[in-house]
């Protein structure tokens, strides 16, 4: 018999009440074959310094049919060859025929992890900045090599952990991880925003498509990291100060977990 602790969540959700849902189970399986393929595609291309990342419902297992919201993450010295770089990953999934990102700049392009981990909050820390970095928390495969992309996420949580003073040196009552909390907060808020501003700009056109998108898995980006913070109330007192004091690596269990 399956041990549903360890199955996978919308399994679990389908045995306890008894439900199947063909057409998530569809969307994993073609998931499964599209990862396969962009790993076939994108061989070679990744490196310790350099981690390509991809987002959106290929990132979360319901593939249907849909662009590849991907990035090239930096983590490592600059190198003029970075962009150059970035654009073969383009020319390999466009030779795949798989559709570019949309034309909002956030994707598609090169993303240093200086500005995720340096510029949390502030003037520089751009509506672009804060939503790759919400979404590389929240709903981020990796292809090849992940020492980069590994890297930059332990050191976004070190910076979420380590500046919250309330984590750091308050009562027992401050188990929420309140700056991660108040990003994800300003994320939800910049994407309503954001879908106003482009309805407006764009005279509607698309505008279905983003208000399905912003009802369903923009919300739910939002619904999943208040639910990780909160959940950090059911953690006893001495892991919570833990994950605040210790190891950038020890920072997953007060964190919103990724989709990888």
């Amino acid at each position: 018999m399956q041990n549903t602790a360890q199955a996978n969540p919308i399994d679990a959700l389908q045995s306890r009440l008894g439900e199947e849902w063909p057409a998530i189970r569809r969307a994993r399986t073609q998931s499964d074959e599209i990862s396969q393929k962009l790993r076939q595609a994108l061989e070679g291309l990744s490196s310790t310094d350099a981690a390509i990342v991809v987002f959106g419902s290929l990132a979360r297992n319901e593939w249907t049919r849909s662009d590849v919201d991907w990035t090239l993450l930096i983590d490592g010295q600059a190198d003029p060859e970075h962009l150059g770089l970035a654009q073969k990953v383009a020319q390999r999934l466009e030779s795949e025929r798989f559709a570019p990102p949309g034309a909002s700049s956030i994707f598609g392009s090169v993303t240093f992890s200086h500005d995720l981990v340096q510029k949390i909050g502030g003037r520089e820390d751009t509506n672009e900045n804060t939503t790759r970095r919400v979404l590389l928390i929240q709903e981020s495969k990796t292809f090849g090599k992940d020492d980069a992309y590994t890297r930059t996420l332990k050191h976004i949580f070190s910076r979420y952990l380590k500046d919250d003073r309330g984590l750091r040196f308050g009562s027992l009552q401050s188990k929420v991880p309140r700056v991660l909390l108040n990003d994800i907060v300003r994320y939800w808020k910049t994407v309503t925003v954001d879908f106003v501003e482009k309805q407006r700009g764009q005279a509607g056109h698309g505008w279905g498509l983003r208000n399905a998108k912003l009802r369903m898995s923009r919300k739910l980006i939002f619904a999943t990291g208040m639910l990780s913070c909160f959940s950090c109330e059911l953690l006893g007192a001495d892991e919570v100060h833990v994950c605040a004091k210790d190891s950038p690596g020890n920072s997953r269990n007060c964190s919103a977990g990724t989709g990888n």
